[in-house]
């Protein structure tokens, strides 16, 4: 009896944690490194400084977004980290507190023998 308690009580902790870990979606606002657009080869030293200068630009938010986009990643990825432990410390209790009832259960079978 103890053990169909016992796997009644995992496959909840489990059904919990993989349905926590699905409602999780990653966020919209911060851009992927897909939308991040690299810019082209180096215009030269005969192009105009206009045309440097626009380039040095492009270099700049090409490096501003996939840093942004590195960010984002981080953020999503330390929020499952804390799931994942939040969702381990729910299984260890649960098997402690089983553990203790099976113990209290002998005790008990013991005593009245």
């Amino acid at each position: 009896m103890m053990i169909l308690r016992l796997l009644v009580v995992l496959s909840f902790f489990v059904g919990a944690a993989s349905a926590m870990a699905q409602t999780a979606a990653p966020n919209p606002a911060a851009p992927s490194t897909a939308t991040c657009v690299k810019p082209g080869h180096y215009p030269g030293k005969k192009a105009s400084d206009n045309r440097k200068e626009a380039w040095i630009n492009e270099v700049r938010a090409w490096g501003d977004c996939v840093k942004a986009s590195v960010a984002d990643l981080r953020a999503q990825i330390d929020a499952k980290i804390k799931l994942a432990n939040s969702t381990i410390e729910d299984y260890n209790a649960g098997v402690k507190e089983l553990q203790e009832e099976q113990k209290v259960a002998e005790m008990q079978g013991q005593v009245g023998k």
